[in-house]
């Protein structure tokens, strides 16, 4: 009977032990996925792309940081030191992720909406509307929201459309700046809308690129803003068609191909941005899709000398792209000193592949 009880003891002390060893080693390859998104935020995908792919990510790894932390102080392992250490500096990053402010009742001095309203082409619901029906919805919704400035992005007309003339009709009360890429058919770029006078108007095109960035300088009743309105390179991935395709080795090289590109493209677009700030005198207002999320390269290179709005007065989590849900925040409202938001929301609306970002702000004392 000692013999067998002995022979017992060792077989399960086996069992723990290499047990034991595959959840440290797990623990320390979570950890270390963890640890290179946050080098994401600090390495120019322009010299090591792939770093970005760890900064998309960082939301998944994180829950699953905090998994094993748990699962490790539960089990009192020695081992929870491991997670531990691994998510000290998510604390950093958390906030750009999910907000717990109260929602403020103060009164606006400025609102501010940016929405990428994907060409009026994406059907999300199967409800099969026409773009003419996805665009008079969202026009409905616009008016709706009275804000004072209105920034769109991937707006589509038929290229016969006078957009400034067409907005006149549609939505009186706004000055319009828009570039828009001509097609044969259709023409696609960025409007911004603005209820205060426009003092100039440019425009930045970036190479090999149908993305763009807007700049409007407006007189907000004697403070002077320049309104960046931003579309940075896209992924050109749909993600539907990516889980379809999962086994098709053809498909997924192709997808990796363009990721790449994208994602090397989008430092030098954001370079240009930050060449035209730097050279403006006027204080920065930067919105729109960029593309990428908080923990990466391109979302702090740009918010350099800017408030996140969500950061701010967020609520809930901030995510604003339908799929996925709610992994990436890829639409941003970045401002200066001039202004400081008491509300920012990304209501569900269904018209698009992205929601948008509307924001209340109050100004700050000059």
């Amino acid at each position: 009977m000692t013999m067998s009880n002995n022979l017992k003891k060792k077989r399960q002390r086996r069992r723990v032990g290499v047990f034991g060893v595959t959840a440290r080693l797990l623990m320390l390859v979570a950890a270390s996925l963890l640890a290179l998104s946050y080098l994401s935020i600090l390495v120019n995908p322009a010299s090591l792309w792939f770093f970005s792919l760890f900064g998309i990510l960082f939301l998944p790894l994180f829950v699953f940081n905090v998994f094993l932390l748990v699962w490790a102080v539960v089990r009192r392992s020695g081992s929870f030191w491991i997670p531990l250490l691994a998510l000290l500096p998510s604390v950093f990053l958390f906030s750009q992720y999910v907000g717990f402010h109260p929602r403020s009742q103060a009164e606006a001095g400025l609102k501010i909406i940016s929405y990428n309203v994907g060409r009026f082409e994406v059907d999300r619901k199967g409800d099969s509307l026409s773009p003419e029906d996805r665009m008079a919805a969202v026009l409905a919704k616009l008016k709706a929201e009275r804000a004072d400035v209105i920034c769109l992005q991937e707006f589509c007309v038929p290229t016969a459309l006078d957009i400034t003339a067409w907005f006149r009709r549609n939505l009186p009360g706004y000055h319009c700046s828009y570039f828009a890429f001509p097609g044969r058919h259709k023409k696609v770029g960025n409007v911004t809308l603005s209820r205060y006078p426009v003092l100039s108007r440019s425009s930045q095109t970036f190479e090999e690129s149908t993305n763009l960035v807007l700049f409007t300088d407006i007189d907000f009743a004697g403070r002077q803003l320049r309104v960046c309105n931003c579309h940075l390179q896209s992924y050109s991935v749909s993600l539907p068609g990516l889980v379809k395709s999962v086994d098709d080795e053809d498909y997924l090289r192709k997808t990796g191909e363009k990721m790449k590109r994208s994602i090397t493209r989008r430092p030098v677009q954001v370079d240009e941005i930050l060449k035209n700030i730097d050279n403006c005198p006027l204080e920065s207002i930067v919105c729109g899709d960029f593309n990428d999320t908080p923990a990466s390269h391109t979302y702090f290179a740009l918010r350099k000398g800017h408030q996140d709005s969500f950061v701010e007065a967020g609520r809930g989590f901030a995510a604003t792209y339908y799929y996925l849900w709610p992994l990436l925040r890829i639409d941003y409202l970045l401002h200066g000193n001039s202004l400081q938001a008491i509300r920012h929301a990304s209501p569900h609306w269904s018209w698009s592949d992205h929601y948008p970002v509307i924001v209340d702000f109050v100004w700050n004392k000059q």
